[in-house]
C-alpha cells in the first residue's frame, strides 16, 4: 500500500492551518519573487556598467 493510501484525511483545523501557511508564501519572499528580484538586480547592474563604461 502506498503512503497516500495509508494517510488519514486532515481535520478541518489542520486544513485551515496548512491553507493559511500556503497563502502566506507569496510576494517578494517567495522563490519566484526572489528569482525575479535577482534577475532585475543583475539587469540593473549590467545597464549601469554599460552606462558608465560603454560597450
Amino acid at each position: 500500500m502506498s503512503l497516500i493510501q495509508q494517510r488519514q484525511p486532515l481535520s478541518h483545523e489542520e486544513e485551515l492551518k496548512y491553507a493559511k501557511l500556503a497563502m502566506e508564501w507569496y510576494g517578494w519572499g517567495s522563490p519566484i519573487g526572489l528569482g525575479i528580484l535577482l534577475v532585475a538586480l543583475a539587469a540593473a547592474a549590467v545597464l549601469l556598467r554599460i552606462a558608465v563604461y560603454g560597450f
